[in-house]
């Protein structure tokens, strides 16, 4: 697999809903400068305007994550995508590191630690997603390892975890807690995670996967909620 860009990428219509600023990062398909940071304007985000046509009601989550603490089996955030539901990317960008990285766990995670010195603060990061997620229903599988690197919450109704939904497990024949990779091969036909793991993939790979479930999930969902 192909190693990820030294900075990071937010959708130049994201960019404009939240007012980020990326200084010289440059355009999308174009290499960008080593050293760039992302400066925003945390006061600004109160003013999101959001693109129906980009900006959907169901959005994926995905995080890479390096090993901190004495023994490195602590998590921290060091590359987060966001996609539509569409698989458009919303966001896809490395973070700064917030505590010294003793395990970069690149052969599975893929991240360097050139890309996270090139990356975005993590309150700023944490803010955009924050607000982007903010009243639509969020899709991942084990979500709530993402959301604890991302030091946020979201309602457990509004939450859909592919690694939690009994008929996906039930329709694979699963005991325990399936991984994507199993899901997305025995359910979509499609390999991922082969090399090291690309959260933009895991993403779109996660949000399809509840797609192929929607009507009867959105129902139980529903129904829970009337009492």
């Amino acid at each position: 697999m192909s190693r990820p860009s030294n900075t990071a990428h937010v959708d130049p219509s994201v960019l404009r809903m939240g007012q980020l600023s990326l200084g010289e990062a440059g355009n999308r398909g174009t290499e960008p400068k080593k050293h760039v940071q992302a400066k925003m304007q945390l006061s600004e985000l109160d003013h999101l305007s959001v693109s129906p046509l980009l900006l959907t009601n169901r959005v994926a989550l995905d995080c890479e994550m390096v090993g901190v603490g004495i023994d490195a089996k602590e998590h921290m955030l060091a590359r987060v995508s966001l996609v539509n539901e569409h698989g458009v990317v919303l966001v896809d960008c490395h973070v700064k590191p917030q505590r010294p990285v003793l395990d970069y766990r690149t052969q599975i995670s893929g991240i360097h630690p050139e890309q996270m010195e090139a990356g975005y603060d993590f309150s700023v990061i944490r803010e955009l997603v924050r607000q982007l997620i903010r009243g639509r229903i969020l899709v991942g599988h084990a979500l709530r390892n993402d959301l604890a690197v991302l030091k946020l919450g979201h309602p457990k109704f509004n939450i859909r975890d592919t690694s939690r939904y009994k008929p996906i497990c039930k329709k694979i024949h699963a005991h325990g807690t399936p991984s994507l990779k199993t899901l997305t091969k025995q359910l979509l036909g499609k390999d991922i995670q082969e090399g090291t793991h690309d959260s933009v993939e895991d993403a779109r790979a996660a949000m399809k996967i509840y797609l192929l479930f929607e009507e009867g999930w959105e129902k139980s969902v529903k129904q829970s909620r009337k009492y």
